[in-house]
């Protein structure tokens, strides 16, 4: 026994250098396998072809496990689950294990990534229940965090849930709660573009079609703006299911909505876009009686391949074609089409088009003199109709948008009312803190001798102390001067909006005016309006208070082009680069550019030859600009003096020049061409 103790005590030593060696093997292998961890994340950074990216994330993740570093492995995870397609079995798996792994270590930010993207997935599988879960996981963990982009996402991917399965008055509740919180961020316009399309949806699922097209002219010009073909198509597809559902908008404009849907779609081969505009448009011509015209494009929406989104837009052509033969008094066909629409929206639990179908077998039946049939259909109709919305949830729905209005307003309140107290409490500190300071120069001055030293000390925080609050003044200058101009911005947009507003109802005016002078003079009306309209919008979408132009112009003529050019060819020279002007003199220049322009296309141009229209504006001195308006066309008749004509335009842009300080020339050689020199806002007033 004694033996065995020597033995073990003399090996002791050769024992702690064998584990001291293991350890240092150990740590060095470990810091050999993070060297070629970030080795690769530095080729992954400048890496672009997938396969290359997917190949070395694998490699990535190995390394990870190795060291047994969670938080990499979860980050690598992460990346892998993005790479793959949006609904795929591979990234759903991906998600998963990164979600087991961030719970594990309680690691709340892939906590939250996580729980969003598997919300999603489960959503589009139709696996609604275990949607939810994941939505009001990643909305508890977002809170704890206090992210608030990550609430808001959260609660919009939710909301977005909620309306799928019906569930509408929950929808609403969510997304308000996200607005409010969105309104609390400085650069909202982000996240409040993704809860005003969910928005949109909600309204078009209770009929409520008005406020479903106002929030998606919103969003149709947001993505026009940013040139997203695939989100543009998308949005002018549902601006079309408003459209087709209230028979709110003229046949010609859903048609150039749906047309411009179907150019976006086929620019990027959006298979999905393009296929569901051909249904819509095959719905319009249905209405028209254009029979052969909507059998065609529902015969093409037939043959594009949608993958995974097949079942669902298989339903709405199915729903489609019933309906189509059903104008064509074909009963067997009808029959047989809304069956197929029925089954698949009885698989996918959608209960409005289910809902839709079941009546339409129904009275096919009964036509029929299937009895049976015809009341197992109209059973399941009722029982659909009697769980959907009712006219008290839709109710409870503008209470709840109204306490948001409410609410929204209150806040603003709020916050004005603590900024005012906190520029008061500053100026009684200020008063308390320069009387501290009097105080204590005399006190300093009277122990000099004593207390050089000290009192230099002092006055040198006090001076720093002041900085600090002069800085947090400045800070709060800022702030209400960033206030001021989201203001000005949000004055600019409604000014806007009311002029849209104008506009719509000239043009639903002109629909009952028989007179032609009647009809031309509103037209010239709402052309003014609309002129001005585009000044606002150019102002809400800059920061600088002044309209770019050459911008406005380009959009002007675009416009009236459309309006006025029928068949004649007309090219347009425009010169106006680097022309910046503020509203005071946009607006009437504008006009004065309406005009003209509307005169050259009413009166200048012929369809039998190749017309010219040349608009410039040039800085003549600091003082002056000069608009120059010119067309090669027949020009103005001798025998008119311009001085006592009473057309309204050239009465107008001759006010509207008076008003700008400015000269109006008008020249007839070789067509007409119109010179206005004018003053800018600043001349003018130095002049005043």
């Amino acid at each position: 026994m004694n033996r065995l103790f020597i033995s073990i005590k003399s090996f002791k030593p050769y024992f702690l250098i064998a584990v001291l060696c293991t350890a240092f093997s150990v740590s060095a292998q470990q810091s050999a396998i993070q060297k070629q961890y970030d080795s690769i994340a530095k080729i992954l950074s400048k890496t672009q072809d997938k396969d290359s990216v997917f190949t070395l994330l694998n490699l990535q993740k190995g390394f990870a496990e190795k060291t047994n570093n969670k938080k990499q492995l979860i980050a690598v995870t992460l990346k892998l689950a993005y790479i793959e397609n949006g609904g795929s079995l591979e990234r759903f798996n991906h998600l998963k294990t990164a979600y087991s792994l961030s719970k594990e270590v309680i690691d709340t930010i892939g906590l939250i990534q996580t729980t969003v993207q598997l919300a999603r997935i489960s959503q589009v599988k139709g696996n609604f229940k275990e949607a939810l879960l994941y939505a009001s996981e990643s909305i508890e963990f977002s809170e704890k965090a206090a992210d608030k982009n990550a609430i808001i996402e959260g609660y919009a991917t939710r909301a977005n849930i909620y309306s799928n399965i019906s569930q509408n008055v929950d929808a609403i509740k969510d997304l308000s709660t996200a607005k409010k919180i969105a309104l609390q961020l400085p650069d909202n316009e982000k996240m409040l573009i993704p809860l005003l399309k969910t928005m949109s949806r909600i309204h078009y699922s209770n009929k409520q079609y008005v406020e479903g097209l106002q929030i998606l002219d919103e969003i149709v010009t947001f993505y026009e703006e940013r040139k997203d073909d695939r989100k543009n198509s998308v949005w002018r597809n549902n601006k079309a299911m408003i459209h087709l559902s209230c028979l709110c908008a003229p046949i010609e404009e859903q048609k150039q909505n749906l047309y411009k849907s179907i150019k976006s779609a086929k620019k990027i081969k959006f298979n999905a876009g393009e296929a569901y505009a051909y249904v819509h448009l095959a719905r319009m011509l249905k209405n028209e009686k254009k029979m052969d015209s909507a059998h065609f494009y529902l015969e093409e929406a037939s043959k594009i391949e949608l993958g995974r989104r097949a079942k669902r837009f298989n339903g709405y052509l199915n729903q489609i074609k019933g309906d189509y033969w059903a104008a064509k008094e074909n009963e067997n066909q009808a029959i047989k089409y809304y069956t197929k629409a029925y089954d698949i929206w009885d698989e996918l639990n959608v209960l409005n088009d289910k809902q839709y179908t079941a009546k339409a077998l129904a009275d096919f039946y009964n036509k029929q003199h299937n009895p049976a049939k015809a009341y197992k259909y109209m059973e399941t109709y009722v029982a659909i109709k009697d769980s959907a919305f009712s006219k008290q949830k839709v109710e409870e729905i503008k209470e709840i948008e109204l306490t948001y209005a409410f609410e929204k307003q209150q806040y603003k309140d709020s916050i004005q009312n603590a900024e005012a107290l906190a520029v008061l409490d500053l100026e009684q500190q200020n008063k308390i803190q320069q009387e501290q300071h009097v105080q204590q120069i005399l006190l300093g001055l009277f122990l000099a001798a004593l207390a050089l030293g000290g009192f230099a000390y002092y006055a040198y925080q006090r001076k720093k102390k002041t900085s600090k609050i002069l800085d947090e003044k400045n800070k709060i200058i800022e702030k209400a001067l960033q206030e001021k101009q989201l203001l000005l911005k949000e004055v600019h947009h409604r000014v806007k909006n009311n002029f849209q507003i104008v506009s719509s109802l000239l043009e639903l005016q002109t629909k009952d005016i028989e007179d032609e002078k009647a009809l031309k003079l509103a037209n010239e009306g709402k052309n003014r309006v609309k002129s001005m309209a585009l000044i606002h919008q150019k102002l809400y979408q800059n920061d600088t208070g002044l309209i770019d132009f050459d911008e406005y112009i380009q959009t002007l003529v675009k416009e009236l082009s459309y309006m006025y050019a029928s068949e004649k060819r007309v090219k347009t020279n425009i010169n106006t680069e680097n022309m910046q002007f503020d509203v005071d003199t946009a607006i009437p220049l504008g006009l004065i550019v309406n005009e003209l322009i509307t005169n050259a296309y009413k009166y200048a141009f012929d369809a039998t030859k190749d017309n010219e229209l040349n608009i410039s504006i040039n800085k003549l001195n600091e003082e002056e600009y000069k608009l120059v308006i010119a067309d090669n066309g027949r020009g103005i008749d001798d025998s008119i003096d311009l001085a006592k004509v009473k057309s309204l335009g050239l009465r107008l842009v001759k006010r509207l020049t008076k008003q700008l300080q400015g000269k109006f020339i008008v020249n007839n050689a070789e067509g007409a061409s119109f010179e206005i020199t004018f003053k800018d806002t600043n001349t003018r007033a130095l002049l005043d």
